[in-house]
């Protein structure tokens, strides 16, 4: 009969305490291991032995199970082993007769040992004098088994997959020159820069994948782009679009059922296509809908269901209308709505829902979630691949805006943070110059209400914050320097109104703001920006015939409050707005 003691653990070293024989050892290989010229035989199989890895993200090589056996099995014997070395550690003993134990030596993570040659030595002792072997021990002990492990250098790190080529916006007023932003491969010996037949009024070559150019006022048509290196064509796929201005109607579209909120807005102003999302009574039943301008007026909308649907954004190319769900994007053919592949499904999504969504020109989504009760993180989705890189970072309750151009996104946050910029060129988030506490009217903070707003270029940034408890709107530089504002709130025979959106001019140039308040006010009103009258000074008002302009009754205004999701768009002639809310969609000329 074998009668055992409890393992006994004292930093490194494991005892084993048993009657008549017992047996610990630790080690690799193939071969017995015997202590010669004894009284006593301490075999274990194997007696040593090596492990490898391929490099140090392989997964860790399978333990083994050694086995000891002591002959002859005399006495009262003790058994002491002490395993050291970082190669691997001792586990699971079991005695299996009067003189035999086994127990399982498990290799290390290689990404705990990183690239080299590691190692390992078990000692075992073995004694009949006391449980810790403080006496004489028995001869031919102690045995040793060692252990060797070699893990390899990790493979190179594959250059970065060049960008796909892009060219944001990809499309332009026609008759007003304007900017863009390309990007591709072989790019750093071009030397010209032509849309269509005629030269790039100036570019700057900014590295080997990317260009910056602007284009003269050239007539409504389709563009391509080349671009030449000394008189050989450098290949480039792009093409820009110019549209004219005075297309589009005025007009009140009206939702095809009740909407609980307004849950996104996108225009493509070549098919003349305003997308909407929005979100109903039932979440799994929330749409996007397609509104188009067409033979002089527009037409009734094609719906398409995105179950729990929160956000939604064009591509800069126009070919994807990516829809952000609480866990996942659906992607939808802009022209039919039509689902263009199954949605890839985050497997861990540590917050309660996706939320902000922005398009950049290295052919990524960038994505921000956000929750009621833990910090939010940020995604990049390919829209080409369908799969997420993320989540990485830390946000307080974050919303996220970017120009047209795709080059960043801008992340706000609750509480006075640091606003954070994703950087399209260099893949990186980074923390920029401005702190700033965003203002949002709800709490929870669970509708993306007054997002950052950009000009075409990203020279500007309207904004909502919050000071000492009372809301702004400021306008920043593309340094983050603040150059003035547009008012917050107003008092119209005797009400006061507040401000419930904003947007920019493509060309930076003015301000608009949806004021809507008590006393049936529902108006736009412009703010000229081409002279920036300082930090907290507010900018002058548009006074034109035609501004304000009166959007009343209520009934008829976007959305029914400030602190309903609204959103404005103005399109690349800058002479139309799309104001979208929870009641309606306007559709505004502007004067």
């Amino acid at each position: 009969m074998v009668r055992m003691s409890a393992v006994t653990r004292s930093g490194a070293s494991v005892l084993l305490v048993a009657c008549f024989a017992a047996a610990c050892h630790g080690g690799g290989g193939d071969a017995t291991g015997t202590a010669p010229n004894s009284t006593h035989q301490i075999n274990a199989s194997p007696a040593n032995m090596g492990y490898t890895a391929a490099n140090p993200g392989s997964p860790p090589p399978s333990a083994r199970t050694v086995t000891v056996t002591v002959t002859p099995n005399s006495g009262t014997l003790f058994f002491r082993i002490v395993p050291t070395g970082t190669a691997a550690s001792v586990e699971n003993i079991q005695m299996l007769a009067p003189n035999q134990v086994r127990f399982t030596v498990r290799p290390a993570s290689p990404a705990t040992l990183q690239a080299g040659n590691h190692a390992s030595v078990i000692t075992v002792a073995v004694c009949n004098t006391d449980a810790n072997c403080t006496g004489a021990q028995i001869t031919g002990s102690p045995i040793t088994i060692n252990v060797g492990y070699q893990v390899g250098t990790p493979p190179p790190t594959p250059p970065p997959a060049p960008p796909p080529a892009s060219l944001a916006p990809s499309v332009g007023a026609a008759s007003a020159a304007g900017n863009v932003v390309l990007r591709g491969t072989g790019f750093s010996q071009v030397n010209s820069v032509s849309f269509g037949a005629t030269p790039a009024l100036e570019f700057t070559v900014m590295s080997d994948t990317e260009i910056r150019a602007t284009y003269p006022a050239l007539a409504a048509g389709t563009l391509p782009i080349s671009l030449s290196a000394s008189g050989v064509p450098v290949p480039f796929s792009q093409s820009l679009t110019l549209v004219p201005a005075g297309t589009l109607a005025t007009a009140t579209l009206a939702y095809t059922q009740p909407v609980e909120n307004m849950r996104g807005l996108a225009f493509d102003p070549v098919t003349q296509t305003l997308f909407v999302g929005i979100g109903l009574a039932s979440p799994t039943s929330n749409q996007v809908l397609a509104y188009t301008f067409a033979s002089g007026a527009w037409q009734l909308p094609i719906p398409a269901t995105v179950a729990n649907l929160r956000n939604l954004a064009l591509s800069l190319d126009r070919t994807r209308l990516p829809a952000l769900t609480d866990t996942t994007v659906v992607d939808l053919n802009p022209a039919t709505l039509a689902q263009q592949a199954l949605p890839t499904t985050l497997t861990a999504v540590s917050d309660p829902f996706l939320k902000g969504i922005v398009a950049t020109n290295d052919g990524q989504a960038f994505i921000v979630s956000s929750s009621q009760t833990a910090p939010g993180q940020h995604y990049l989705y390919n829209l080409a691949a369908h799969t997420f890189t993320g989540p990485t970072a830390s946000y307080s309750s974050p919303e996220v805006g970017g120009p047209d151009n795709g080059t960043r996104a801008v992340i706000i946050q609750s509480g006075a943070q640091t606003v954070q910029q994703y950087n399209a060129f260099t893949g990186l988030v980074s923390a920029t110059p401005l702190v700033l506490a965003h203002f949002h009217p709800v709490a929870g903070r669970v509708e993306n209400i007054n997002l950052p707003a950009f000009d075409r270029d990203g020279n500007r940034m309207l904004v909502a914050g919050l000071s000492g408890g009372t809301a702004f709107h400021a306008v920043f530089d593309a340094n983050f320097s603040e150059l003035g504002r547009v008012p917050s709130t107003d008092v119209v025979s005797s009400n006061q109104v507040n401000t419930a959106a904003y947007a920019l001019s493509p060309d930076g140039t003015r301000a608009y703001i949806l004021q809507i308040g008590a006393g049936n006010v529902c108006r736009v009103r412009a703010f000229d920006l081409t002279v920036s009258p300082g930090p907290g000074a507010l900018y002058q008002e548009v006074t034109v015939v035609g501004f304000p302009i009166d959007l009343s009754p209520i009934s008829n205004c976007p959305s029914s409050g400030f602190d309903q999701a609204s959103r404005i768009l103005v399109n690349p002639p800058g002479d139309t707005l799309f104001i979208a809310g929870n009641q309606k969609i306007r559709v505004v000329r502007l004067p």
